[in-house]
């Protein structure tokens, strides 16, 4: 007797009926969904690597949103930004800040740094490669007064042409810099985790050779001084979470705090109400007697929101890098989904970007938009 294989068929036909509705429908949404035109200026003066990480998790955020540039297209993680790219292998200059920045809506400081090693390692290269310059930080400076809202991540501090240009975007962005960035790593055994120059600066420095093993924490501070902070005396597991204040949870909608796994700048914001999340870390008393004694702040500034001429927002670590650029971009209502879908695991690529830099990032987008700054 010939066996029915009608229900099985059935069953195909129901699961990718509901399949296709559940990626389709979202599809039509976001087709649908009129654009919304915004002049972002994106400053990226890394050392191009074309990975573009510094910047493509904003310009993935942007096409997802429906955010276009004044001329209707779309934007560019390659193309629409301030910086170098290669030619034949080498850097150059891919575009300037034009003289006049204060027509835009919102200026966006960014870098793709890893860790203080890079800023060492790369240096100038026949005086193309700089960073940002005083000149940039002068045209900032203007669209600042004018009410021009700035965005600015760590990495883009580390990565200036001198001292004076870091210092003279500070009150631009309402903190000031300790001199000390920071790092959770898992091993302190491991190259990739603890680069060589870390190792030999240390060795220098105590007069005695690297033993660490295990997690911990790595301070290192901008002149090459190097702190390590051991898992069992200084600290009980080496882990850091972001946590947000009650008005920052408010602002941001986001409740839980979140495992964070790469450089954070320690900062010392100029208006303690100015902070809307924290570095939550698991310091031991001996631990946090090593930072009083070094002259570190015990508590560490995640995330600082500054009212003067303008708005700013500084996110004192790699917030937005982006590993995968995501296919998705033109599915409404992907980037919740990514969210709740993504394990909070600090070994799980761009976790943090879908949990914490997506929904900080379109509140700031939303409050631009809406042409209004939410003034407390």
């Amino acid at each position: 007797m010939k066996k029915s294989y009608r229900p099985a068929t059935m069953w195909t036909l129901a699961c990718f009926t509901v399949v296709s509705v559940v990626l389709v429908v979202p599809w039509i949404m976001w087709q649908s969904q009129a654009p919304v035109s915004l002049n972002i200026m994106i400053i990226d003066k890394s050392r191009p690597d074309l990975s573009y990480q510094g910047h493509k998790g904003l310009v993935w955020l942007l096409n997802q949103q429906k955010i276009v540039q004044h001329t209707g297209e779309y934007y560019s993680y390659e193309e629409d930004y301030y910086g170098y790219d290669l030619q034949n292998g080498l850097p150059r200059m891919k575009q300037l800040l034009p003289d006049e920045v204060t027509d835009t809506d919102l200026i966006y400081l960014t870098a793709n740094r890893s860790s203080l090693s890079a800023h060492k390692s790369e240096g100038k290269q026949g005086g193309i490669y700089e960073g940002l310059t005083i000149y940039d930080v002068q045209k900032i400076r203007e669209a600042a007064y004018k009410g021009v809202t700035i965005v600015a991540e760590y990495s883009a501090l580390a990565n200036t042409a001198s001292k004076m240009t870091r210092e003279q975007l500070y009150p631009i962005l309402g903190v000031d810099s300790s001199g000390w960035q920071g790092k959770s790593v898992s091993n302190l055994q491991s190259i990739e985790e603890v680069p060589r120059w870390i190792r030999t600066n240390y060795e220098q420095q105590e007069k005695k050779k690297w033993s660490y093993h295990g997690a911990g924490m790595l301070l290192i501070h901008m002149d090459g001084q190097v702190m390590v902070l051991a898992k069992g005396p200084d600290v009980k597991t080496g882990n850091i979470q972001i946590a947000f204040t009650p008005e920052g949870s408010d602002w941001s909608g986001i409740t839980q705090d979140i495992h964070y796994s790469g450089w954070f700048d320690i900062i010392v914001p100029q208006e303690k109400n100015s902070i809307l999340a924290w570095y939550k870390t698991d310091l031991t008393e001996t631990g946090e007697q090593k930072l009083v004694d070094a002259g570190i702040p015990a508590e560490f500034a995640a995330l600082v929101r500054y009212d003067d001429y303008n708005r700013s927002y500084y996110m004192a670590g790699s917030f937005g890098e982006m590993k995968h650029y995501s296919f998705w971009r033109r599915i409404r209502g992907w980037e919740v989904v990514r969210s709740k879908l993504t394990p909070d695991q600090k070994d799980i690529p761009d976790m943090f970007y879908w949990k914490v830099y997506v929904p900080v990032m379109k509140h700031i987008l939303n409050e631009v938009q809406d042409g209004r700054q939410q003034w407390p």
